[in-house]
């Protein structure tokens, strides 16, 4: 990753060093009609649980600080979008050094117009991250409280995406294929007795998936659906305890409709099914209901609420069984005045274990309240929670944030 981030790092600086034009929050424009956006967030936390321990351990609290430099590069040449962004993002803990991290993101996301029916998508993405402690494979007390550093991977993602029909054509085609990456990079070989099945080397996949959906003008502002998207996921390794492959093969079908309102409202919504089905008969496929909502609701310019969910079975980050889950999540963001705003979220995530007697209900909560000092200064301030109610005891906890952040786009 290293000499990933330094090319990248490279070829941003040979392009800064080319004669721009300052142009506000919209940074900076060379005279070949570059765009090139730098940003920094950072935030100051202070975590009163951070291994996310239930009651039956003694909490570990610490201050955190977390800086996120990172640049966009952008391009629109003849209809044709081109855009590359890095952002780099590194925790430190004051006192609890084992949770430090440094995160790497980049992505590229481009669009080429090959005639006005035409077009082709190309994006990429590659991810270096870490899961914090309590969380996803390494979720609940009896690992959460023998880990010494957090879990570390990186995803690839590829994907294109072809386009038939004009904007505001009666109707639109647009089929994609995509290939997905996951490599886990510590915890490959746990040796603890009992916990080997856990080594996250049996959670490492690659994924070949597609699509195609048609859509059908019956306004100005509202289309139909129809879509079906396959994915075929490969372990590398079967599940350690029973021999059993973890391979699946999931197909959606979904109706629906997708919908824009200029300056008012923008939203998707599908509802259909899932046929998830393994590779190894013995273990328990899942057909059912698959639905997922996005509305994005702006009723004035100083007011704009979102509403997220969605019902699928998943692999499960624990296990080597799929998960029911329902995800449900509200947002609202209002500004009182030309500055000062608030900003408030909620989310309800359920997750059904198959062949399992668990049950996750994870509760998060977000409220802040922020001061926009210009377009591009924002500043905020706000507390977080997290309630787990787990039918295992050492999944249960609360955990709650309180921070300040500064965020920058030059």
């Amino acid at each position: 990753m290293r000499g990933l981030s330094y090319g990248v790092i490279a070829i941003i600086g040979g392009l800064i060093s080319v004669p721009a034009i300052a142009n506000k929050s919209d940074g900076y424009i060379t005279e070949s009609g570059l765009k090139i956006v730098p940003l920094l967030d950072s935030n100051l936390e202070h975590v009163d649980n951070i291994g996310r321990f239930s009651d039956a351990e003694d909490p570990q609290s610490s201050t955190v600080f977390i800086i996120e430099p990172g640049v966009a590069l952008q391009s629109d040449r003849n209809g044709n979008t081109y855009q590359l962004a890095y952002q780099l993002s590194s925790g430190t803990y004051f006192d609890s050094s084992d949770d430090n991290f440094i995160d790497h993101r980049l992505t590229s996301n481009n669009f080429i117009q090959l005639s006005r029916r035409h077009g082709v998508g190309l994006n990429y993405t590659f991810l270096n991250l870490h899961e914090e402690r309590g969380s996803g494979l390494l979720a609940g007390d009896s690992l959460s409280t023998i880990a010494d550093e957090p879990v570390k991977y990186s995803l690839h993602n590829l994907s294109a995406t072809y386009v038939f029909g004009s904007k505001g054509a009666k109707g639109q085609i647009e089929s994609n294929i995509r290939y997905e990456n996951k490599r886990f990079k510590n915890y490959r070989d746990i040796t603890l007795i009992g916990l080997t099945q856990v080594s996250t080397r049996y959670k490492d996949y690659d994924e070949l998936g597609g699509g195609i959906a048609f859509y059908y003008r019956v306004s100005p502002v509202t289309q139909l659906l129809a879509e079906i998207d396959v994915a075929d996921r490969e372990y590398k390794l079967n599940d350690p305890e029973t021999g059993r492959s973890q391979d699946n093969f999931d197909a959606y079908y979904y109706l629906g409709a997708r919908w824009e309102m200029t300056g008012k409202t923008e939203g998707r919504l599908r509802v259909g099914l899932q046929d998830k089905s393994y590779q190894d008969s013995t273990k328990k496929d899942f057909d059912g209901l698959s639905w997922d909502l996005s509305l994005r609701w702006q009723p004035v310019d100083y007011s704009t609420v979102t509403l997220d969910g969605s019902l699928k079975a998943i692999d499960a980050n624990q296990g080597f069984d799929s998960v029911d889950q329902t995800n449900i999540s509200a947002s609202w963001k209002h500004f009182w005045s030309s500055n000062y705003y608030t900003n408030s979220s909620i989310g309800l995530m359920m997750d059904d274990y198959s062949e399992s007697s668990r049950e996750d209900d994870l509760l998060k909560a977000d409220l802040s309240i922020g001061y926009e000092i210009i377009d591009y200064v924002d500043l905020s301030s706000g507390w977080r929670y997290e309630n787990n109610n787990s039918t295992i005891n050492g999944n249960t906890y609360d955990q709650n944030v309180w921070y300040i952040s500064a965020n920058v786009i030059f």
